[in-house]
C-alpha cells in the first residue's frame, strides 16, 4: 500500500482532539489559548473541539466535501463580462454570485480566458486642460528640439528607511511565533527624518547632487545657488561644451523665478521656455523612473540608515554604482516618450 498523505487540516485536527481530550477538566479555554500561539483562529479551534464531541473522526471522510461544480457556457460569458476591464468585482463576491467556491473562479480564469489581476498604475490627477495642453506641448518640444539631449533635474525625498519598496515589507519563517522582533515587524517614526535630494542628468552623465534637510524648502535663492550655479552649471561645462543641448525644469515656481530665468540667459544656457513646458506629464521625464531606480538600490537587502549624514552617503555611494548604460538609455528615451503623447496624448485620453 502507498504511504497516507495526512493534510495539514487532519494533523491539527489529531493534535486538537488528543489536547482537548487529555485536558477536557481545564476546559475548552484551555485548548484555545493553547493552540492560539500557533496562530490558529479561534473559530477553526472551537469548531474542531465541537466536532471532537460529536464523536467525528479526525480524518476527513473520502468525499465529504463541497461538491465541485463547473461553470457552464452560459455562465462562463457572464464570468467573462463580469470580470474583464473591472476593478469592481472580487473572486469571493463571484464565487457567491456563481453559487461556487472563490478558488473556482480562479481556476477557471487562469485555465481559460487570459484575464489575470493586475496592480493599478498611479498616474498624476490632471485636469481636462491640461489633459489637452500636454500634447499640443509636447508636440511643440519635440519638434523645437528633437535633435538636442534633453538635461532634466528633479528633487525626491529619501528617509532612514523605506518599507514601501519592493521586497523589503515581507520576511520568511516557518512559525512567526519564533522569528525575532526586529525581523516580523518594520517599525516606522511618526515623523521620520529625512534628507531632500537634487540631481540633474543628460545622455551624458549624471550631475553632483545637492542634498537639504527636510523642512528647510529649496527656493528661488537656494534653487538658483546651490542647484543651477554650483551644479548645472558645471555640469553643462564637463559634458555639453557645445550647445547640443535642452535643460528642460519642472513648473515648479522657484524654477521659473525672474532671479533664475535672468541668469539662465545672462549664461546662455538653452531652457524649455515656461509657455511651452507642460504640466503634470511625468510619463515624459525619465527622471522619475531614474528615482525609482536609485532607491531600489539605496534600500537594497533592507537597507536602514542609522543617521541623515550615513543616508547621505549612501546615496553618493549608490549614485556611483548606477549602471551607467541604464541612465543613459533613459535619458535618451525623452524623444520617444514626448513622440508617443504627441501622436497619442496623455494615458486618460488613449
Amino acid at each position: 500500500m502507498g504511504k497516507q498523505i495526512i493534510s495539514n487540516q487532519e494533523e491539527l485536527r489529531e493534535r486538537v482532539y488528543k489536547f482537548y481530550k487529555e485536558n477536557k477538566s481545564k476546559g475548552k479555554a484551555h485548548t484555545f489559548h493553547h493552540f492560539s500561539s500557533e496562530l490558529v483562529p479561534k473559530t477553526t479551534i472551537y469548531r474542531i473541539i465541537r466536532r471532537s464531541e460529536s464523536g467525528k473522526s479526525a480524518k476527513r471522510k473520502q468525499g465529504s466535501g463541497r461538491v465541485a461544480k463547473k461553470i457552464d457556457k452560459k455562465n462562463f460569458k457572464k464570468l467573462l463580462k463580469l470580470f474583464n476591464h473591472s476593478d469592481t468585482i472580487s473572486l469571493r463576491q463571484a464565487g457567491r454570485k456563481f453559487d461556487c467556491h472563490h478558488s473556482n473562479i480562479s481556476k477557471t480564469l487562469k485555465k481559460h480566458t487570459s484575464i489575470r489581476l493586475r496592480k493599478k498604475q498611479k498616474i498624476p490627477k490632471r485636469s481636462e486642460t491640461q489633459q489637452d495642453m500636454a500634447k499640443v506641448k509636447c508636440g511643440r518640444l519635440y519638434r523645437k528640439f528633437k535633435d538636442k539631449k534633453w538635461i532634466l533635474d528633479d528633487e525626491s525625498y529619501f528617509t532612514l528607511s523605506h518599507g514601501t519598496i519592493g521586497g523589503n515589507n515581507t520576511f520568511y519563517s516557518n512559525n512567526v511565533n519564533e522569528t525575532p522582533p526586529s525581523i516580523k515587524y518594520s517599525q516606522k517614526s511618526k515623523y521620520e527624518q529625512k534628507i531632500l535630494c537634487w540631481i540633474c542628468f543628460s545622455p551624458s552623465g549624471i550631475s553632483q547632487p545637492y542634498f537639504r534637510e527636510s523642512g528647510l524648502a529649496i527656493n528661488q535663492e537656494i534653487y538658483l545657488t546651490e542647484c543651477i550655479k554650483k551644479k548645472l552649471v558645471p555640469f553643462i561645462k564637463k559634458y555639453h561644451s557645445e550647445e547640443d543641448y535642452i535643460f528642460w525644469p519642472d513648473l515648479a515656481s522657484s524654477h521659473y523665478a525672474k532671479t533664475v530665468i535672468d541668469f539662465l540667459q545672462q549664461k546662455q544656457i538653452c531652457f524649455v521656455d515656461k509657455k511651452d513646458n507642460p504640466a503634470n506629464v511625468p510619463e515624459c521625464r525619465p527622471i522619475e523612473d531614474f528615482w525609482s531606480m536609485l532607491k531600489g538600490l539605496v534600500y537594497k537587502n533592507n537597507y536602514q540608515a542609522n543617521s541623515l549624514e550615513q543616508l547621505v552617503e549612501r546615496i553618493k555611494l549608490c549614485i556611483k554604482k548606477l549602471d551607467k548604460n541604464v541612465v543613459q538609455e533613459l535619458s535618451n528615451s525623452v524623444k520617444k516618450r514626448l513622440d508617443k503623447v504627441r501622436r497619442e496624448g496623455v494615458i486618460e485620453k488613449n
